[in-house]
Formats: structure tokens, C-alpha cells, sequence
């Protein structure tokens, strides 16, 4: 969402845009997302989506890289490119040029296998993203042990975040809310689904947090605890233990699912995408804001919500045609084309124009 925020906004600033991505189809993570409407809108920006990609795909000024990666080299005060020959345009493709790099590369998320609760052990145990796929594909909740609904289901938060002994003292920002969206989106589905959250703090969600956690509790049974460990129960289920801090005593219960929160964390391979930029990392292993005509935004700076993604990429996007001594009105509406336009690898300078003949 970052790069799609950013390339709407420099091609409708007159700037000729390479969108440079590494997948086969634009959207990065959510692009796996479902929608949480239950009784109506839940504002989780799943379907923010599709009106970033459109608004994208309209404009000319942006040209599209698909399962590709760029190799950027540093000129003076600009950059050249070159498309990877095996995913690109070909052996021999010329090299561009790029007065500034926006960096939008997202995030990784971490991954649960070193963990104690049965990822890749069990396949009733899923991730969050996992969690995402099956509803955006089903538009239902099934186990993926038998297909069926399962009876009792498990959220554990904080997996891979907030978490000293690997040195990931963050909170990942979206699991919250995710959760327990996705946690009322499957009661709704399936109103005799029992489920439990698992967590650690809960984080705001919503404009009215206050009202939005009491409905939760009223549906959702919510344990500040963390489970420690993952056994295999009976017809594939998963027996989690835990602490209970209020009876002093450990717990153990068997659920039919259980959905890891597995948070955000630096792309593997971000300081080989950042050297050649000059880019610096901060003390956590994202990306630093801004170099020399180099922009980061999105959650490869830190974790972020689709919303704050949106809005970081919309302020790194001023900075950057700032830095390019860009003129154009900065009151004018089309400046902040929607809520969910897009980025770039690379902006390439072009004659300015303007649309609707202003």
C-alpha cells in the first residue's frame, strides 16, 4: 500500500514512475487480506486494496515491473537501474535513469517454526496471513486437517514480537486489531464457533477502542496469558498450557484451530537492497527514513497498519519531490489522488503536465 500511495502521487505530480515488484501481482500482504464486514463495516482496509491498484492501473505515467527486481547504482545526485535480465525486459535491456529512489519493500513476517506452538508440527495451527488466505478464499473458516468448521478456535498474540530473548522488542502494530476483527468475523460466519484470544496488551482498535474491546468481550473470550507450549490432541486438535496468573496454577485445554499472530519484521534481505542506496538501518533492522534522495515509507520502516502506511508514504512522497525542487500546488486536490495509490523503486523525472488541462 506504501508503493501504491506514493506512484499515484508522483504520477499525478507530473513524474514519470518505474514500479519495480519483486511478486507476480502488485499489493505486497494485503493482498491477502479478507474483509471483516460483519453486520457492516469494520474499516479494516482489506478493500482498500483494489482502489490503489485501479487508480495505479490508469495512470500512464507509471510503468509496472512484475516479478522483477531493479540493480540501482548511485550517480552524482541521481541513479541508474537496470532490471533483473532473468525476470525484466531481457539480456541488453539499457540501463535508466532516476533522480530519486522511494524504497517500499514492506516487512517479513516472522516465522513461528523455532517456536513451542506446533507451526509446521500440526496443520490445524495456522498463521495470521495463513488465517487470511483461507477466508479471503473460502469466505468461511474450515480446519485444514479435515475441512471441517472447527469448534473451538485459539488466537495467540504476539508471536515473534515483543519477545527480549530474539531481540524483537516491537509491537507489530496490525495483530491486534487483526485478531479480534477476524476473531468476530468468524462468529459472525459461524456463531457456534467458541473462540479465545490469547494476549500479552491489547492495543487500541478504532476510533472507540473502549466500546470496540466491550463487544469483543461479550462474544470473544479474552486470557492475558501466554501459552507456552503446542501438544497434539485428539481428530487433529491442538492442546495448548498456559500460566493463569489470577488462580496461580497452569492450564491446559484442547482447541480445533489455533492462529498465530506472527508479527512484522525487517525484509531478509533489506541491507542488500539498501547499500547500494546508502541507506542506513535503524537500531532494530528497519529502514532509516530518508538519505540523500532515498525515501523509505510503508512498513519497512516499522510496523504499520494499512491506514498509517497509507499516511506515511503520502508524507515520505512530499519529502521526496521536495528534495526534486518540485513546484506544482500543493493545495491542489489532485496531489492526494486516494487514500491508496502507490509507490516506486525509482521516479524518473519528466516534462511537468498537469490533467484537465489546469
Amino acid at each position: 500500500m506504501a508503493g501504491l500511495t506514493a506512484a499515484a502521487v508522483f504520477a499525478r505530480c507530473g513524474l514519470a514512475v518505474s514500479l519495480v515488484e519483486r511478486a507476480a501481482r502488485l499489493g505486497g500482504h494485503a493482498a491477502r487480506l479478507s474483509c471483516k464486514a460483519t453486520s457492516g463495516c469494520v474499516h479494516c482496509g482489506a478493500c482498500l486494496l483494489e482502489a490503489a491498484l485501479q487508480a495505479v492501473r490508469a495512470m500512464p505515467q507509471v510503468t509496472v515491473h512484475l516479478s522483477a527486481s531493479a540493480r540501482i547504482r548511485r550517480r552524482g545526485g541521481a541513479f541508474s537501474f537496470e532490471l533483473d535480465p532473468a525476470c525484466g525486459p531481457g539480456p541488453g535491456a539499457p540501463a535508466k535513469e532516476a533522480a530519486a529512489v522511494f524504497v517500499a519493500t514492506g516487512f517479513s513476517a516472522f516465522s513461528p517454526a523455532e517456536r513451542p506452538l506446533g507451526w509446521g508440527v500440526f496443520a490445524n495451527v495456522l498463521t495470521n496471513l495463513e488465517l487470511e488466505d483461507r477466508l479471503r478464499a473460502e469466505g468461511r473458516l474450515t480446519r485444514p486437517s479435515d475441512g471441517r468448521v472447527p469448534g473451538r478456535v485459539a488466537f495467540i498474540q504476539c508471536v515473534g514480537s515483543r519477545n527480549a530473548q530474539i531481540g524483537h522488542l516491537w509491537c507489530s502494530a496490525f495483530c491486534c486489531a487483526a485478531a479480534l476483527r477476524a476473531a468476530r468475523k468468524i462468529r459472525h460466519l459461524h456463531p457456534e464457533t467458541e473462540i479465545t484470544v490469547f494476549y500479552i496488551d491489547l492495543q487500541s482498535v478504532g476510533r472507540a477502542p473502549d466500546a470496540f474491546l466491550e463487544e469483543c468481550r461479550r462474544g470473544l473470550r479474552l486470557i492475558r496469558a501466554v501459552p507456552g507450549e503446542a501438544l497434539g490432541a485428539a481428530d487433529g486438535g491442538i492442546r495448548l498450557t498456559w500460566f493463569d496468573d489470577a488462580g496461580r496454577m497452569s492450564r491446559e485445554e484442547a482447541f480445533d484451530l489455533v492462529v498465530l499472530s506472527a508479527g512484522m519484521q525487517p525484509p531478509a534481505d533489506l541491507e542488500e537492497t539498501l547499500a547500494p542506496l546508502g541507506l542506513p538501518r535503524d537500531s532494530f533492522g528497519f529502514a532509516a527514513e530518508e538519505g540523500d534522495r532515498v525515501f523509505a515509507a510503508g512498513s519497512v520502516r516499522r510496523p504499520m497498519t494499512i491506514a498509517e502506511a497509507i499516511a506515511d508514504s503520502r508524507r515520505a512522497a512530499r519529502r521526496l519531490l521536495a528534495a526534486l525542487g518540485w513546484e506544482g500546488p500543493r493545495a491542489d486536490p489532485a496531489f492526494d489522488p486516494v487514500p491508496k495509490a502507490a509507490a516506486a523503486s525509482g521516479a524518473q523525472p519528466a516534462p511537468p503536465r498537469r490533467e484537465g488541462g489546469r
